[in-house]
């Protein structure tokens, strides 16, 4: 798109949004229609063009919670998102600006009061008040956490294609859960808003503790009984112990809070995105023992039997040996940045609406479009689960045909 470069803004009109953009963004948001890959690298650039985004999401999912899959009328909708663009929210924990509040406020009580009088909608309560806005998704085997970035930090319990318990998790901001992993019978989750780990009882559900970690959850791996966490400021520790700084970066925005935790073979990995670096780390000590420069922009990280995988949000996927020479490369759409393994196939997820298989023996790359995919998880029998937000979760097998939703 003209004037866009991923770096800096474009021309900015009165309202303080990029005209090139503003399009683009609520079709994104109303419609599904994924970011073009330059808007998508704008919008990570641009702070304030990722304030209208996050703004046009949390009215989107404020229409959509509690209510049937039906879009309400084009006037309503529009008058809904031309205030929303009117009012700003920093991504950052930061004191909200005075307007905001009393606009909460506003919308919540006007949705509610259309609800009442069944001016809008009809129908009862729907799978959204269970599955809000499903942003993590961790397996337990025959069950699945899934963890919601609304206003409540909704955990849910699904078996099945059923949500079975949900519990919120609280906190002082509106929750941005970034990772979740299991170990033993517990399950881990990274909520960088709150700058937490949430440790969780699945069954029956509810949270046991919430343990502070500094600046920005961005990643976390387990192993060994221990849970390691990569900070979005550079640091690196142990839930509830020690923590080293790897680099000292500025504050990021939450959309940028990404970064990938490994433990493999009595090393931890770790990535650094903003340096094009894969740290490696003596698990014990939290001691670097080499910097392995991948370029790019590095944000996850899984195990393979003669290595490790790294995804890369510049598009590329790369095959790392034991001695952490690139070995192979795959070249992938978009800008992906999570991934899990499931087998020899890879399932890339991409926020700007795409998940991506990677086939790794064959090399193949396949996509397909996706609502808005926050999280993939693998499951049993070859099978994939996919964070949606707002959409749900999405079972998919491993040609990528969908085998159901949980929505409720």
């Amino acid at each position: 798109m003209a004037g866009l470069d991923g770096r800096g803004r474009g021309e900015v009109g009165q309202d303080g949004t990029c005209p090139e953009v503003r399009e683009a963004l609520e079709a994104h948001v109303s419609l599904g229609t994924p970011l073009p890959g330059a808007v998508a690298a704008h919008v990570t650039a641009c702070p304030d063009c990722a304030r209208d985004l996050a703004v046009l999401r949390a009215v989107e999912r404020a229409l959509l919670e509690d209510l049937p899959e039906r879009a309400p009328p084009p006037e309503v909708r529009e008058a809904v998102l031309a205030r929303a663009r009117s009012s700003r929210r920093p991504l950052r924990p930061a004191p909200a600006p005075p307007g905001w509040r009393a606009w909460g406020v506003g919308l919540a009580a006007g949705l509610a009061a259309l609800l009442v009088t069944g001016a809008l909608f009809t129908g009862s309560r729907t799978a959204a008040g269970a599955l809000p806005d499903p942003a993590v998704v961790v397996g337990l085997g025959d069950a699945l956490i899934v963890a919601s970035n609304d206003r409540a930090g909704t955990i849910t319990l699904v078996r099945g294609d059923r949500a079975r318990a949900s519990v919120p998790s609280g906190g002082a901001r509106p929750a941005w859960f970034t990772e979740g992993v299991r170990l033993g019978g517990r399950v881990y989750l990274a909520d960088a808003a709150n700058d937490r780990v949430l440790e969780l009882q699945p069954s029956p559900l509810r949270v046991l503790r919430s343990v502070p970690v500094p600046d920005g959850v961005a990643g976390l791996a387990a192993g060994n009984g221990e849970v390691y966490f990569k900070s979005a400021r550079g640091t690196v520790g142990r839930v509830g112990g020690p923590v080293v700084a790897l680099a000292r970066e500025g504050e990021l925005p939450l959309a940028d809070v990404m970064d990938g935790v490994l433990l493999r073979r009595g090393r931890l990995y770790v990535t650094h995105h903003l340096s094009g670096e894969v740290c490696v780390l003596d698990p014990v000590s939290l001691r670097v023992l080499r910097r392995l420069r991948v370029g790019g922009a590095p944000v996850a990280l899984a195990g393979t039997p003669g290595g490790l995988l790294v995804l890369d949000l510049g598009g590329r996927l790369l095959r790392l040996d034991d001695a952490g020479r690139v070995v192979r490369v795959w070249r992938v759409p978009g800008t992906p940045d999570k991934f899990t393994l499931n087998g020899d196939l890879a399932l890339l997820s991409d926020r700007a609406g795409r998940v991506t298989r990677v086939d790794l023996r064959s090399g193949a790359v396949t996509r397909r479009p996706a609502r808005h995919p926050m999280d993939v998880a693998a499951l049993p029998g070859g099978t994939f689960a996919v964070a949606e937000g707002s959409a749900g979760v999405r079972l998919l097998d491993g040609a990528l045909a969908t085998r159901g939703r949980v929505r409720d």
